[in-house]
């Protein structure tokens, strides 16, 4: 019997110094008077992301896996579904360029813990042929997120080849709201945070 479509959601892990570091930069960025002149350069946050190093380094496994130059094969079978996860470390209420590349039997990729909406965003594919997928990970009132790959159970070997987690984006606080009819106006806004532009996410 085969898994029904899975569920999606609406809408390396650093050390924490790198995370202090980058929190540090984005307050630094605020010049005295009130706008923003740079914003942190949005990084790769997932360790060993295109597993050129052992599968140890970052990831925490169950079930038979191989390595090749292709990245890792899983074999999931009838008791498991042959999975890795790592928890990466993200910026409340910012954004993530998610992106995975995958072949195989019912190959997913999934996010979960972000805070907001059902808290779980999956890419997946099923097929032999390469699949690079992507999507923009919302962040809400979380500090970390799981990312776990895996395949399912009693199916075909699966392949990952990369998963991806490039940020943070910060939200665009440019934009001034609509001045409402009888209520002053006030006398101070938020700091320009402008959106950087994350960098190319080619497959691996």
């Amino acid at each position: 019997m085969r898994p029904s479509r899975p569920r999606h959601a609406l809408g390396g892990n650093p050390r924490g110094a790198a995370l202090g570091a980058l929190v540090l930069a984005g307050a630094a960025a605020v010049a005295v008077n009130g706008s923003a002149v740079a914003q942190p350069a949005p990084v790769e946050w997932i360790k060993n992301s295109e597993f050129r190093d052992p599968l140890a380094r970052g990831w925490s496994c169950e079930g038979e896996f191989t390595q090749t130059d292709r990245g890792v094969e899983g074999r999931p079978g009838e008791q498991s579904y042959a999975g890795c996860t790592q928890k990466v470390a993200v910026v409340a209420g910012t954004s993530y360029s998610f992106a995975a590349s995958m072949a195989g039997a019912y190959t997913f990729v999934t996010v979960s813990g972000t805070g907001t909406g059902s808290g779980e965003v999956t890419l997946w594919a099923d097929g032999p042929n390469w699949r690079s997928l992507a999507t923009t990970l919302a962040i809400g009132n979380s500090h970390e997120v799981t990312v776990t790959f895996h395949g399912w159970y009693g199916q075909g070997p699966y392949q990952v080849n990369r998963v991806s987690m490039i940020g943070p984006m910060y939200p665009n606080e440019c934009a001034s709201p609509s001045p409402t009819p009888g209520v002053p106006a006030p006398t101070s806004t938020r700091p320009c945070l402008p959106r950087p532009v994350a960098p190319p996410t080619g497959a691996a």
